[in-house]
């Protein structure tokens, strides 16, 4: 058996951030853990069953995989005393440090991604759930319950180990983080709490309504007048009538400007204003990701340019 890299070894020299943050990631909750232990049953199988005459108590090859990976890795010699692999892991995962349970919901995505491309063990085991499925449902889980880690690929990742959560997200709760930005900074965490349970509608109906609060915001701390029903246009105007930012010579900066008009404003007005018309609008999860991020970037952009201003 060769070395494993597991989650933590991946994550020993990450630089941690004393930010303000959407999530956490000291704690694991303790529904959250339960979620996930029925989700990895339902996608890895059952961990242990009955079988012949000769071998009656036979454990699920997956889940003795991932115990005997843990095991070498940690170097320990059991995790608990119950008869599966299977049963020994989740029980220990109920009440084991954050670093463990991470460490052993790194190895249970790999297994369950490995348990998707073998139909006689789906069938052996009955395997109830598609890797995808059980994929999207454990960031579910996580994202709902705020908990900072996702999968991505065949791996747990930490949130803000992502460029556009450490370079983007985090830098716009840090400068909303002033008393002058307490609208802006309550909408953009809405818009992150409804991301998070899931309504993504609100989420990026939220996410624009942060980025033009944050606009009025600035405008307020200048003196700069504005109309009170003014639109992200009329906003927009104000602020390049004020020269927030650079008025450039040439034409380029248009295209930064014109950025501002569009975009999340444009995600708005077609997917999550106006009403929803005879039919729902179903918004993806990835829109409205790309709409708090695209808020989180503009909302930068704009604070960092009045710091400067």
């Amino acid at each position: 058996m060769g070395i494993f890299d597991l989650f933590s070894k991946r994550q020993a020299d990450a630089a941690k951030s004393g930010k303000a943050d959407v999530y956490q990631y000291t704690n694991i909750p303790s529904k959250v853990r339960v979620q996930i232990q029925q989700i990895a049953i339902q996608a890895i199988g059952l961990v242990g069953t009955p079988g012949d005459v000769i071998n009656p108590d036979k454990d699920n090859e997956l889940w003795s995989r991932i115990e005997s990976i843990y095991l070498r890795e940690m170097g320990v010699n059991f995790l608990t005393h119950d008869r599966f692999a299977g049963e020994r892991i989740l029980a220990f995962m109920e009440k084991c440090t954050t670093e463990q349970w991470l460490d052993l919901l790194d190895l249970i995505v790999k297994a369950i991604q490995e348990a998707s491309g073998n139909a006689s063990f789906r069938q052996k085991w009955h395997v109830s759930v598609t890797a995808e499925d059980a994929i999207h449902e454990i960031n579910y889980r996580l994202r709902q319950a705020g908990v900072g880690y996702q999968v991505e690929g065949r791996n747990l990742i930490r949130v803000d180990s992502q460029f556009i959560h450490a370079e983007v997200v985090k830098p716009a709760l840090a400068l909303l983080s002033g008393r002058d930005f307490a609208g802006p900074m309550e909408e953009f965490l809405s818009a992150h709490q409804y991301y998070r349970a899931g309504d993504y509608r609100q989420a990026v109906s939220m996410a624009a309504s942060a980025l033009e609060s944050t606009f009025k915001a600035i405008f307020d701390q200048k003196g700069w007048e504005y109309r009170k029903g003014a639109r992200i246009s009329d906003l927009v105007r104000v602020a390049r009538e004020n020269r927030l930012w650079p008025d450039y010579l040439d034409n380029s900066f248009d295209q930064l400007v014109a950025t501002l008009q569009s975009g999340l404003p444009k995600i708005r007005d077609n997917d999550a204003s106006h009403g929803q018309g005879a039919k729902p609008k179903n918004v993806p999860d990835y829109i409205a990701a790309y709409a708090l991020h695209l808020a989180a970037s503009k909302i930068v952009f704009i604070a960092e340019a009045a710091k400067n201003k």
